[in-house]
């Protein structure tokens, strides 16, 4: 039966009852039991003398009856704080827990001392030796392990080519993981899972990055891109915020070297559209597009849809199908061909 402990009522603070005998425990029976370093513990009753009333030397992790002194326990684990330290060297040095958990490692368990370079150093024998013991090392690795750590090396080469920060690659190893234990990555290939994980990712951190970046990253089919990530969403339960065409102006604004009144203008072009409910069901990165060239042309900073196109990733016609409307709804008076 599992001890189950509460903290030691007013009645339980005075001294242990006569009789018992402590010596043997370093514990002296006129003093009374600290607060602190005793805990009540609730259990059916004494194995030998049927009393209910325990108390816990914590010194020797053990658990003790109070009329007959009879030890219940001996192998209590303490869930205190591990030591005091009043800076990040001192708590370094004493720690004895190890790193936190990294879901961009496999299994957790990586023993690797030093560098690849150190190699260098070794004799053929000894470097011999060590490729033997890494090869065996290789064979004993499951199934799931090779396929993290082939994903996970992809992963940090393409976080590293779209430039996201360390907290987007872990929740996107994170997500990777998820789906590889749910078997998910089975006849699939692990680059896409890896560049949807990334991009699911991203979406959840609201970083302004387009698909048109992801594809160009995993050199995959968007179309395959798009299958994939809201295959990720659907099995693992993740819920997506959608993108807000604010977060696309200045990245674009700033592709397209257009000033700050422009770009402030179209950010009032693109709450202006939102606030009519134009923006319901269209690509965020299509109305960000727009608004800036209504608001270059506004301006006289005159950029042509081409570069418009090419910069956001949307066609010419999608452009001009979206500026008559916003044209026409928000009357802008600005005409274009």
């Amino acid at each position: 039966m599992p001890f189950v402990f509460s903290p030691l009522s007013e009645d339980d603070k005075g001294p242990v009852s006569e009789g018992a005998s402590f010596s043997s425990w370093g514990m002296d029976v006129s003093d009374p039991i600290p607060m602190r370093n005793d805990t009540m513990i609730e259990a059916k009753a004494c194995p030998d003398c049927g009393h209910n009333s325990f108390f816990q030397n914590k010194e020797r992790g053990e658990v003790i009856c109070r009329n007959c002194s009879l030890v219940v326990a001996d192998t209590m684990v303490d869930v205190g704080d591990d030591s005091r330290s009043f800076d990040q060297e001192e708590f370094e040095r004493k720690s004895r827990t190890g790193a936190p958990f990294d879901p961009r490692i496999a299994n957790q368990l990586i023993t690797a001392i030093g560098a690849k370079g150190d190699y260098a150093k070794l004799d053929k024998r000894t470097k011999m030796l060590m490729q033997r013991i890494s090869k065996k090392n290789s064979w004993t690795s499951s199934s799931l392990e090779v396929n993290l750590n082939t994903a996970f090396g992809q992963m940090r080469i393409f976080s590293s080519f779209l430039k996201l920060p360390e907290s987007v690659e872990r929740e996107a190893a994170l997500i990777y993981r998820r789906a590889a234990e749910k078997g998910l990555t089975i006849k699939r290939s692990i680059e896409a899972i890896v560049i949807s994980s990334l991009y699911v990712a991203s979406r959840i951190y609201g970083l302004p990055k387009t698909m048109d970046d992801f594809v160009k990253a995993g050199k995959v089919e968007k179309k395959v891109l798009g299958k994939t990530y809201k295959m990720i969403v659907r099995e693992l339960g993740l819920k997506l915020v959608p993108a807000n065409p604010l977060d696309f102006i200045n990245k674009f604004g700033s592709s397209l070297n257009l000033s700050a009144k422009v770009q402030t203008n179209a950010v009032k072009i693109a709450e202006k559209a939102r606030q009519r409910e134009m923006t319901s069901g269209l690509s965020p990165v299509s109305v960000a597009a727009t608004s800036l060239y209504l608001s270059a042309l506004k301006e006289g900073e005159k950029k042509t849809q081409k570069e418009v196109s090419d910069t956001t990733g949307i066609t010419e016609a999608t452009l001009r199908s979206r500026c008559k409307d916003f044209i026409r709804e928000l009357k802008l008076g600005i005409r274009i061909r």
